[in-house]
């Protein structure tokens, strides 16, 4: 059963962590990203893709540690998944936020 955990998280965190800093290294999305894939952002710029890419990189860095404190000691583990919570819960804020940013109206971006 531990194999299996750490095989999922591998296959689903790796390939997170890795879309996640072509997103932030790039500063836009794919070409080939649907429209329906970004509904909750009305307008993308670099700073949005690369705050929704720290999101992606937070996601997958969470799967992973808390699929890797399943094969260390109790208390590392458990540091691990208190890491893992932090990450989840600061890209979940950082995906709030940018999807806030990229809401806002013009004259409220000019003030800023």
């Amino acid at each position: 059963m531990g194999y299996v955990v750490l095989g999922f998280t591998y296959a689903v965190g790796g390939p997170l962590l890795g879309i996640g800093l072509y997103i932030v290294l790039r500063g836009g999305f794919p070409a080939w990203w649907m429209e329906w894939m970004l509904w909750p952002v009305k307008q993308v710029t670099p700073q949005i893709a690369r705050l929704q890419g720290l999101t992606v990189v937070g996601l997958g860095a969470s799967i992973v540690a808390a699929g890797l404190s399943t094969w260390v000691s109790q208390f590392l583990g458990g540091l691990l998944v208190v890491l893992a919570i932090a990450a989840y819960l600061v890209g979940a804020g950082l995906y709030v936020y940018s999807t806030w940013l990229s809401r806002r109206g013009p004259k409220e971006q000019e003030l800023a």
